[in-house]
């Protein structure tokens, strides 16, 4: 008997259909990456809150339940484990800044995959001064979004933090989570670099022209491009990517921004051997070598204007206060670099290794 190939063709369809993996015949979609939107999550993360505020000088390891709203709108509650990080917060903080750990395999389908540890920037302390501090940190970040790839992407978050220990006990504040260094390497299609030290001649002029003009802006003194106290990695509050240990240009991606004058922390000091009263005052730390790309970066940074002003304008959980004294540092920095006097004065001839 012959079969009519339209129905031959219906058959085999069918026949696919039904062996297909059932993801595909049922279409289902994967929710967007943690890092790939700035929409503000809404977290709730149990934990043994009590016993982490009594032991920050331990590295111990500890249980916790991370619940959230995905992006079907579920509920979904993963297992992982929190570690303590941080040095000056870990010491003047009564609640420690975090370090989340996953198993990957769990984390398959959902908003965290690809991710085994992210850093989690807490709220400090229940005063909420300490959660102003980190609104504005985390409005550092997106500033240096606006102007480079090459910078980590942010998470911002509501988080509940309910403590196992005590009935359950909850605070909720405003918390963010960081992007880790191998993610923004693979987004630029490079690899963090293991080095100890980098001459800055290997640095790409135009990113470290940027890197150093935000600094100045945000008035934060404690970094560095080419260097760290660790033996194996460098830098100081900066990590190193590039196409290899041994190839040129390299890029230095800045991170960790609460001692600097935007935020204005209370605990927060200058550098030792620095000549500046206070983290308020700026001071140029650029390298002399990328002077002739101070231009472009100044013109970068005038075109990017409005929109790190509407980063502070919008943002719901400024209080006026804090608002209006970073708006007023931010116009402050942009008076500096438009007056030519000034920009000459504060920046070019503040640069280091002249000659």
């Amino acid at each position: 008997m012959k079969m009519n190939p339209r129905f031959l063709v219906f058959v085999l369809l069918v026949g696919f259909a039904l062996t297909a993996p059932s993801s595909f015949a049922a279409g289902e979609v994967k929710p967007p990456k943690l890092f790939s939107d700035s929409n503000e999550m809404q977290v709730t993360l149990t934990g043994p809150w009590n016993t982490i505020r009594r032991n920050t000088k331990k590295d111990d390891v500890y249980p916790v339940q991370l619940t959230y709203k995905g992006a079907d709108g579920a509920q979904h509650t993963i297992d992982a484990t929190v570690s303590l990080r941080g040095i000056t917060r870990r010491r003047v903080c009564d609640f420690p800044p975090l370090k989340l750990h996953f198993d990957k395999e769990e984390l398959k389908g959902t908003e965290f995959r690809g991710n085994k540890s992210l850093k989690l920037v807490t709220y400090c302390d229940t005063n909420s001064k300490y959660e102003q501090y980190y609104i504005k940190e985390f409005l550092a970040y997106r500033i240096y979004n606006l102007i480079t790839e090459y910078s980590y992407r942010v998470k911002p978050m509501m988080v509940e933090y309910k403590d196992s220990e005590k009935d359950n006990q909850t605070l909720t504040r405003f918390s963010f989570l960081i992007e880790d260094i191998d993610d923004v390497a693979q987004r630029n299609d490079l690899e963090e670099l293991s080095i100890p030290t980098v001459p800055y001649r290997q640095l790409d002029p135009d990113v470290t022209s940027r890197l150093s003009l935000f600094q100045f802006m945000i008035g934060n003194l404690d970094w560095a491009a080419t260097d760290g106290p660790k033996e194996d990695s460098c830098c100081h509050n900066s990590r190193l990517i590039g196409a290899g240990n041994e190839v040129t240009p390299k890029y230095t991606v800045p991170y960790d921004f609460d001692s600097s004058g935007l935020v204005n922390a209370h605990y927060a000091a200058p550098p030792d051997g620095l000549k500046v009263r206070n983290i308020r005052q700026r001071l140029y730390r650029g390298f002399c070598a990328f002077n002739d790309e101070l231009p472009g970066t100044k013109a970068l940074f005038n075109q990017k204007k409005a929109d790190i002003l509407a980063l502070f304008q919008d943002n719901p959980h400024l209080n006026e206060k804090m608002r209006e004294d970073a708006i007023d540092y931010i116009v402050d920095f942009y008076d500096i670099i438009n007056d030519q006097k000034r920009f000459d004065k504060d920046i070019t001839d503040k640069c280091r290794g002249r000659g």
